[in-house]
């Protein structure tokens, strides 16, 4: 037998060869898609064969722990706000009136609820992230293991770990926001309930799937748009050409999923005002701020939108060159013996690494993620195609189909607000991309292996890219812990937590918090702004304002009045402000560029009387490369 004719010998491997298959049948549009794509159509259960997987995410998870303890978030930025409002809640504030906030009700209510039960501490807020992570990764493996097996679901899951929830900038256990956080959460937990209902169709995963949407909405506004989305979808997937159904199944999701937060937003309303929530809080996207508007286009690549997409494009193809360099491996190394595939082999590697090259320039801070939106939307247009057919001659679609169309749908709406620069960069972009992740590895390990003809060329092609995967998350891993031990040294230590941070950031803040422990008193009221009210927090002081961020637009005129009312009412004694530039908000500095009339109104009536900071300029101008604090003190 010659070696050409060894390598068209069929291998009785499903894993490979029904991938190859389904590679197939998606190019051809030929229906049984789901049937080659290396599961069966009941999901596989979950077996003792998982138990060294779930193993390892944990202690990839604990790993990740260790090497980051204690050094989540950023003291100056959005962390004092996730630590005060639940604080100033469990005091008997009232939310949107007293404490202005821009999310949901639920995650400060429950956050408040935690300090009541275990003391206002920093580690009980991020012990509830810890549970929340922990939470998260345990959901993504389920919904992974619905279309990989157990060692595909494991890379994908520690990627999730490490790029998304344990990274230093957005991370899952002090995150930038917690609304968000939880949103996610409840997100994935309705996903795998309408997962749950695509299997068995049991009404009352269905309504639970739908309990799940709305707290989501309660979370954060966006993250319930989602959740409902995805319903919606399940439901014309499972029920299509049944209008009677439809509307039964319509009604048991979306009355928990909309009825839930519009009861409770109604009741707030009648506490406050439906003012209050639309235009003081933004939770239904009105009377958004230019500054805000400003900042969301520039982070997400709206501000040039066609040179976003040509990033987009690019990324896409140096992709594909990778793809083209292990195509060219797997092809040299099983025709050592055939000159012909040889010189194939040798002639896709060097097109391949040319593409690669020519893409990078320019790429390199973006990640591999950027093109996932067009990728998504090309398994939606296969998928669904393939779904008409099952339907057409079934008369319905198999689980694994609409099980994949589902996710792929949950993702797509996910990165719809960063769909022009998806990457693992970002706070806001850690908690939106975890099932991409999923779906990235699944073209990686299932679709890239089925474009080879010979079945032995697809078993090395999974494996190679299960080896290639495996060391860019080590890789990823090691890095990460490196930074963490090496960048975040200072030890920050207040009363209510420890915090390891930059040593500038670090030093300063603790410079200003012991100033404030021996010329203050515990529950003494101290402005921060416009970020920072984390001190407030540590020191067991209290914020004087409504406001715990004071960004580019965040206050009007009447707000900036009102500020001033509330720093006269409290008697504050001590003014902070932080050099926090917010050149990314079309705004610099506090005071100069936004929010004059509250500054003037303090010089007016404060003195400085200190400032922090490594820079030992008298006079640092906020807005200055090197970080400090200015304390104000009242009277003359």
């Amino acid at each position: 037998m010659t070696p050409t004719h060894k390598w068209r010998e069929k291998v009785d491997d499903p894993k490979i060869n029904q991938t190859h298959q389904a590679i197939r049948g998606w190019l051809r549009g030929a229906p049984g898609m789901s049937h080659t794509i290396g599961v069966p159509d009941s999901p596989l259960p979950l077996g003792r064969k998982d138990v060294p997987c779930v193993l390892l995410i944990l202690s990839s998870c604990a790993v990740g722990l260790w090497a980051s303890w204690q050094r989540w978030g950023n003291p100056l930025i959005d962390a004092g706000r996730e630590m005060n409002v639940p604080l100033r809640l469990a005091h008997g504030e009232a939310l949107y009136t007293q404490v202005r906030y821009i999310y949901g009700p639920l995650s400060p209510y429950l956050n408040a609820e935690l300090y009541r039960i275990f003391g206002a501490r920093l580690s009980v807020i991020c012990g509830g992230g810890i549970v929340a992570t922990i939470a998260i990764l345990a959901l993504l493996y389920w919904l992974a293991r619905r279309l990989m097996n157990p060692a595909e679901a494991t890379i994908a899951v520690v990627a999730v770990t490490w790029l998304c929830a344990i990274k230093p900038e957005g991370n899952y256990i002090l995150p930038y926001a917690y609304s968000v956080l939880h949103g996610s959460l409840l997100d994935l937990t309705a996903l795998a309930f309408l997962v749950c209902y695509v299997e068995k169709r049991h009404g009352a995963r269905l309504a639970l799937a739908g309990v799940c949407a709305g707290l989501a909405a309660l979370a954060k506004t966006e993250m319930g748009v989602i959740a409902i989305g995805t319903g919606v979808a399940a439901i014309l997937l499972v029920d299509l050409g049944k209008p009677r159904q439809i509307l039964q199944d319509g009604m048991r999701f979306l009355l928990p999923a909309i009825g839930l937060p519009a009861l409770v937003y109604w009741r707030i309303a009648q506490r406050t005002s439906w003012a209050t929530l639309t235009r003081g809080s933004f939770l239904f996207f009105g009377s958004v701020p230019w500054q805000l508007i400003h900042f969301n286009q520039v982070r997400f690549g709206f501000d040039h939108p066609w040179h976003s997409l040509l990033l987009m494009a690019l990324s896409l193809a140096r992709l594909l060159g990778l793809a083209g360099v292990l195509g060219a491996i797997c092809l040299w190394a099983r025709g050592k013996n055939h000159e012909a595939t040889r010189r194939r082999a040798w002639a896709l590697l060097l097109a391949s690494l040319a593409l690669v090259l020519a893409t990078s320039f320019g790429l390199g801070d973006l990640g591999p993620l950027l093109p996932m939106p067009l990728v998504l939307a090309a398994m939606l247009l296969a998928g669904g195609r393939d779904y008409f057919r099952q339907v057409r001659d079934h008369g319905e679609a198999d689980v694994h189909t609409v099980t994949l169309l589902l996710v792929a749908i949950f993702s797509l709406l996910s990165v719809l607000r960063i769909f022009l620069r998806v990457s693992t960069g970002g706070a806001l972009s850690s908690v939106l991309i975890p099932s991409t992740m999923i779906l990235f590895v699944y073209c990686w390990v299932r679709i890239f292996p089925g474009l080879f003809v010979v079945a032995r060329e697809r078993q090395l092609a999974w494996k190679l890219v299960m080896a290639v995967l495996s060391m860019a998350v080590l890789a990823s891993a090691v890095t990460l812990s490196v930074k963490y031990r090496r960048k975040f040294t200072y030890t920050l230590a207040a009363p209510r937590g420890t915090m390891r941070t930059q040593p500038d950031l670090g030093a300063t803040f603790q410079q200003a918090g012991e100033f404030l422990q021996q010329h203050s008193h515990p529950e003494d009221f101290v402005a921060v702004v416009p970020e920072g009210t984390s001190l407030d927090f540590l020191w067991e002081r209290r914020n004087s304002l409504r406001d715990e961020i004071l960004l580019p637009g965040m206050v009007d005129a009447r707000g900036e009045q009102r500020a001033i009312r509330d720093l006269e009412v409290t008697n504050t004694q001590f003014f902070l402000v932080t050099n926090r530039s917010t050149r990314e908000f079309g705004q610099t500095s506090f005071g100069r560029d936004y929010d004059s009339t509250l500054m003037d109104w303090v010089l007016r009536t404060f003195r400085v009387c200190a400032t922090f900071g490594p820079d030992k300029n008298p006079d640092p101008q906020v807005g200055d490369p090197k970080f400090f604090i200015r304390v104000y003190c009242r009277g003359q």
